[in-house]
């Protein structure tokens, strides 16, 4: 039965020592989930509020069965999906920080100072992931781009020391350069089902369009 329990430190509160020694593994997956029900405020115009909240819910669960059998982190501040992620076998950290970079850098320092060894962070939204683990490339740094190489659905790499997490737009160059200054070994890893995010009503008609078709379209 997996075991979890919260316990503070300075800003975050975190699985217990118990599932950390589970969790020496030499690959973990983190993912990022602030909430169901207030993301994705740019697709009011196109969904309901129960209609957003029933995608970002499957989108969800769709990013973790992608993980396998791999070791999954869920960072969240939100009781509705923490209670989610436990009941599909993730381990959840809570933390409080403010904003995704904030939250993704407590999460990562928190795992590696525990002796965590190579960590992939991937977006908690990613509609057409199947396959999480195929990112992973032990002792390299590994990127996958969105559809327009501007932000980073995709990230993995060694837990030797800190990284300086810079989501937002052009994150993927800001990410690529951070890679480059810690002298990293690189590689930009492109899986059009990986780059397909929903931003906009049009990345929503986008996917749209390629559920119908049966196949990802690298394009915008």
């Amino acid at each position: 039965m997996l075991k979890y329990s919260f316990m503070p430190t300075l800003k975050i509160m975190s699985i217990n020592r118990i599932d950390i020694q589970e969790l020496s593994a030499p690959h973990v997956i983190l993912i990022p989930i602030r909430s169901f029900s207030d993301s994705k405020s740019r697709l009011t115009s196109i969904l309901s509020p129960e209609e957003r909240t029933d995608f970002i819910i499957k989108c969800a669960k769709g990013v973790i069965l992608a993980t396998g059998t791999v070791p999954t982190v869920i960072v969240t501040s939100d009781p509705e999906v923490h209670d989610f992620a436990i009941g599909l076998g993730c381990y959840v950290i809570k933390d409080n920080g403010v904003g995704l970079n904030d939250v993704v850098h407590n999460a990562f320092e928190f795992l590696r100072l525990s002796g965590i060894q190579h960590i992939t962070i991937a977006h908690g939204d990613l509609p057409l992931a199947r396959d999480l683990t195929s990112v992973f490339r032990r002792d390299e740094f590994t990127i996958v781009p969105d559809r327009k190489h501007d932000g980073t659905n995709v990230m993995s790499l060694p837990a030797l020391e800190s990284f300086q997490f810079s989501y937002g737009p052009m994150s993927f160059n800001r990410h690529l350069r951070e890679a480059e200054r810690l002298k990293l070994r690189i590689t930009v890893y492109e899986d059009p089902k990986l780059a397909m995010d929903v931003d906009t009503p049009e990345d929503f008609q986008d996917l749209l369009a390629v559920e119908r078709l049966g196949r990802p379209n690298s394009t915008s």
